[in-house]
């Protein structure tokens, strides 16, 4: 645990005795969409990389001590080059604004080997960071802001944890002599989470009982919260980006902090602009009988965007007649010209029974839909593309047939 001195000379700010930092999480670069085109996902990726960079212009802009990063800073353990590239000159950016670098990694980017060998450990062997990588003991270094003894502690997410487990049972940590302490976490938070989440949950309790943690940055949920527990205080930045449709409601950014001593006079949430997100749902019971295509087609019009990702679900029961006259591939071709990227999402279509008056209703059989759509493909071609639509509606069988 060595001692570090930020000067006033240094940062060549007035205000260089305010403690003054950057914390971000969960941006996720190089994340995969299965269903993006090469082109789609490639601006994907440069948009989740350009909303990392407006935190880090917005660190040297404000010419800020620390930068901190909580986990998930790439999407998986072993990125793209053009990921980890990306980082380092970023990275490179703070260091020749003369601001440290905090991270962690995160349950997206933690193999789950015993070895931890994360994708941000690269910046820390660099030295272009301080990746704390321990699982099971808290580290901390102690860098002096003019006369403000700071400490900066974390601690790497353990796979191996039950989920919702409390992240800091068992941990060991030899409290730091510091004006305020800050730790860093990548886990969920008491009262925080959402009803499906299967990472450890840092207990009410447990903050409370650290009397010695002044400040609790935790990564891993994508929406930014800040609560107080007894005489800390606990920070979620949140996700850069909306990674999902189920985030549409989110606002995306990170926080800023300005710090004197333990005391906050400053704590606030940065929001960053996200790519425009939208979800419709469309009840089979609004569909027109006879034009069902037509119907969602001047709703796409209505909703589209050149810049948006666009969820379309379609739920409920249709009778046999209705659903044949949907035309789900032109569907899906129009949401995708008229949008940036389009998911048509029809899971939820049940085809009405035809016994019980029609009471009852089964669910659409893959292999007959996709029977289906070949032949109206294959009826729609000559040649060699109505051949190849044969041969690839037959491999599709094979394959469906060897997984039943």
């Amino acid at each position: 645990m060595g001692l570090t001195t930020i000067s006033q000379s240094a940062m060549a700010n007035p205000q260089s005795d305010m403690i003054r930092l950057v914390c971000t999480a969960d941006n996720h670069l190089g994340r995969y969409y299965a269903k993006m085109s090469l082109k789609q996902l490639a601006e994907r990726r440069a948009r989740l990389r350009q909303a990392f960079a407006r935190a880090v212009d917005f660190a040297i802009t404000k010419r800020a001590h620390f930068f901190f990063q909580c986990g998930d800073l790439f999407d998986r353990e072993s990125p793209p080059p053009t990921e980890l590239t990306f980082v380092a000159q970023q990275f490179q950016k703070l260091r020749d604004a003369g601001i440290r670098i905090y991270a962690i990694s995160g349950n997206h980017d933690m193999p789950t080997a015993s070895d931890g060998a994360t994708p941000v450990r690269i910046y820390d062997a660099l030295r272009a960071a301080r990746v704390f990588s321990k699982r099971t003991e808290i580290e901390f270094d102690i860098v002096k802001v003019e006369d403000t003894r700071v400490a900066i502690g974390g601690i790497a997410p353990d796979p191996r944890l039950d989920a919702r487990a409390d992240p800091l049972d068992g941990v060991t940590y030899k409290p730091p002599q510091a004006d305020v302490t800050l730790l860093l976490l990548h886990c969920g938070f008491e009262g925080h989470v959402p009803p499906d989440f299967q990472d450890a949950i840092l207990p009410k309790a447990r903050i409370a009982a650290m009397q010695d943690i002044d400040y609790f940055f935790l990564g891993d949920i994508h929406r930014t919260h800040k609560a107080v527990i007894d005489r800390a205080t606990v920070i979620i930045p949140g996700a850069t980006e909306r990674m999902t449709f189920g985030e549409v409601g989110e606002k995306p950014g990170f926080y800023y902090a300005e710090l004197d001593g333990k005391n906050a006079v400053k704590l606030a949430h940065q929001s960053l602009e996200p790519q425009p997100m939208r979800r419709e749902i469309i009840r089979t019971t609004d569909l027109p009988d006879e034009t069902p295509t037509e119907y969602i087609f001047e709703q796409l019009r209505a909703w589209a965007n050149a810049e948006q990702m666009l969820q379309l679900r379609i739920e409920g029961p249709l009778r046999r007649e209705v659903y044949h006259r949907l035309k789900f591939f032109d569907l899906w071709r129009l949401g995708n010209e008229l949008n940036f990227y389009f998911d048509l999402d029809r899971a939820d279509v049940k085809l009405k029974g035809e016994e019980a008056n029609g009471a009852g209703s089964e669910i659409v059989s893959a292999r007959r839909e996709i029977e289906r759509v070949a032949d109206e493909l294959a009826a729609q071609r000559d040649g060699d593309e109505r051949a190849l639509i044969e041969e690839a509606r037959e491999l599709v069988m094979g394959r469906m047939g060897k997984e039943e």
